[in-house]
């Protein structure tokens, strides 16, 4: 018998769930504290009038509390008709394990030590150990949690200052999830990924949003013009990754450090960015204005959360072939200059 369990890391871990027990994952919002939870409980946040207490797995294998980044997330889980979150650095994927592959935990508890109690067995994912996880074992530390009042939307992460930029972000998260299910969006808005490339905050559809992944392991492909970045290997697919910024007549001044990987129809291409907000719901304001928005396959402005951003029309550019390869032969592509600093090969 097989089941469906969701990959996801942290700290270095890959863990498995049950996938019929995931409710929804959503960026991590800001938490406020608990005192009468288990200390492996980091707080809790709002989740449309629910209190959804957030689990940190390095607490509960005796790894030390997890620094909290923008790019985290919070897996939901509904088990026995309480729900809780499980922190989480990356969400890789969804996959299906046969119960013959998940190794009973007495076999390795030798080896897991404080950890085995909070695990239904190890498998393996792909080529990857996971470590599957009893939901239910982790239920038991959020219960507590669970039957206090809904926190106050806007909270910052317990120990995060508020002078920190992050903090704002995480605000935001708060408030827009503590929103009831009724509560209306601005007219006419949808979700975009909003990121930062030299500078400028730009808006991705998030229609056509596969995943987002970090920039490195990319090696260069001869002959190929300037804006081809390289491929990367991911999970066994050979991913074309580009960089926007000469389609759109940026500069290229500062880094980049995440890919937005995108679909449209059958092309799937990697787009190299600096960073990756959030993702938002917005509609357009009722004035454009000049300057930074006036840009190729760009539309704005858009507002979202005070923001301003500026739209990328991905579908036309990629229906442009401003991105595609020539083809006859060009230059051999140097090594990315503007990879990350810690890029290397992709693990």
């Amino acid at each position: 018998m097989a089941s469906l369990h969701l990959i996801f890391s942290h700290r270095g871990v890959r863990y498995a769930l049950d996938a019929a027990l995931v409710q929804e994952i959503v960026w991590l919002p800001g938490l406020s504290s608990v005192a009468e939870a288990s200390t492996r409980v980091i707080g809790a946040f709002n989740l449309r009038g629910h209190v959804i207490p957030v689990i940190d797995l390095a607490l509960c294998f005796g790894r030390g509390r997890s620094a909290l980044q923008v790019g985290d997330a919070v897996v939901v889980l509904a088990v026995d008709g309480e729900r809780f979150g499980i922190l989480a650095g990356a969400v890789l994927d969804a996959v299906t394990i046969a119960a013959d592959d998940v190794e009973d935990v007495r076999d390795h508890d030798h080896l897991l030590g404080n950890a085995a109690p909070l695990l239904s067995g190890v498998a393996m994912s792909g080529a990857d150990l996971a470590m599957v996880l009893d939901a239910r074992a982790l239920l038991a530390d959020a219960a507590t949690a669970a039957a206090l009042e809904p926190p106050s939307a806007g909270a910052a992460p317990d120990g995060m200052a508020c002078a920190d930029p992050a903090a704002g972000i995480f605000r935001t998260r708060a408030d827009r999830m503590a929103r009831p299910p009724d509560a209306p969006d601005a007219a006419g808005s949808a979700p975009f990924v909003l990121v930062g490339l030299d500078g400028g905050l730009f808006g991705i559809p998030a229609g056509v949003v596969r995943e987002i992944v970090h920039l490195r392991g990319v090696r260069p492909v001869p002959c190929c013009p300037a804006h081809i970045l390289g491929s990367m290997n991911l999970r066994s697919e050979i991913l074309t990754v580009v960089d926007l910024r000469p389609a759109l007549g940026l500069p290229a001044r500062q880094p980049l450090a995440a890919v937005v990987v995108v679909r449209v129809g059958a092309l799937v291409v990697g787009l190299a960015v600096g960073e990756v907000h959030d993702v938002v719901a917005a509609g357009a304001q009722a004035a454009p204005a000049q300057g930074e928005y006036d840009l190729p396959f760009c539309r704005g402005p858009m507002r979202a959360d005070e923001r301003i951003f500026s739209m990328m029309d991905i579908e036309a550019m990629l229906a442009s072939r401003v991105l595609h390869v020539a083809d006859g032969p060009g230059r051999d592509r140097p090594e990315p200059r503007n990879a990350a600093p810690d890029a290397g090969e992709q693990s």
